[in-house]
Parts: structure tokens; sequence; C-alpha cells
């Protein structure tokens, strides 16, 4: 019975540590090296590494591989004046399209007659009621 004065469903308990049959006496140990559970007869005594730890050699150690690293140096691109992509063919839909190839020849037009386009500009601007 327990503090509780109800039965264990534990059996183990109601004996305690040492077991049903008295002290219990390990026959196993754990190698502090290796750390193997293995069982007393494969220890010196009370030497704490086992037999196998103790007549092992020791382990040869890896020489380190050699890393060799190459580094690129990024070249730079060739210097290019950067083109306008939005008069590219294609690109848009068919009004905007339409509205590009205005004004490309309008800008063309003002490049070959400014004083007529200057005059033309002005008339219409007149007409919207914008500022000449």
């Amino acid at each position: 019975m327990c503090a509780t004065n109800l039965p264990h469903s534990a059996p183990w308990l109601k004996w305690g540590r040492a077991g049903r049959y008295g002290v219990l006496v390990s026959s196993w140990r754990r190698c502090e090296k290796c750390r193997k559970v293995k069982a007393v007869d494969e220890y010196d005594d009370d030497s704490p590494v086992c037999r196998a730890c103790l007549t092992a050699p020791a382990p040869r150690k890896k020489a380190a591989a050699t890393v060799t690293r190459t580094r690129t140096v990024p070249t730079a691109a060739p210097v290019t004046p950067r083109r306008n992509l939005t008069g590219a063919v294609g690109s848009g839909d068919l009004e905007a399209r339409e509205r590009r190839a205005k004004r490309t020849a309008w800008e063309q037009l003002a490049e070959l007659h400014p004083e007529e386009f200057e005059q033309l500009l002005q008339i219409a601007r007149k007409a919207e009621g914008l500022r000449t």
C-alpha cells in the first residue's frame, strides 16, 4: 500500500530498491572511455575503463585535407550607353505603340524644323488654354 492506501500497479515498488531477492548486485558497468555497457568481467578490478579500451591502439589522426580556393575577380561589364527599351517592337498594346510612334515622329520633326514646330506648338497650346 502506498501513502494514499491504494494498492500499487507496480509490485516492485513495495519491495523497495533492493528488489525481491535482497541487495541487487550489478554485473554490468559503463566504460568511461567508449561509453559502452559491458560485463564486469571485461574490466580490471575497479578500473573505470574496459580492457578493450586499454589494449586498443591509439586512433590515427587523419591529416587535414589542404583546401585550395581560387577566387575569380569579377570583371566589369563593357561600358555601353543604355538604350530605351520602350521602342522595342511588340512591347505594350497597340495603342501604346501608336502613341510611341507619334511621339518619335514629333521629336524628329522638331529636330528637323524647329521654328515651324515651335509655332505649331504655341498655336495648339493657346487653343487648349495653356501658357505659351
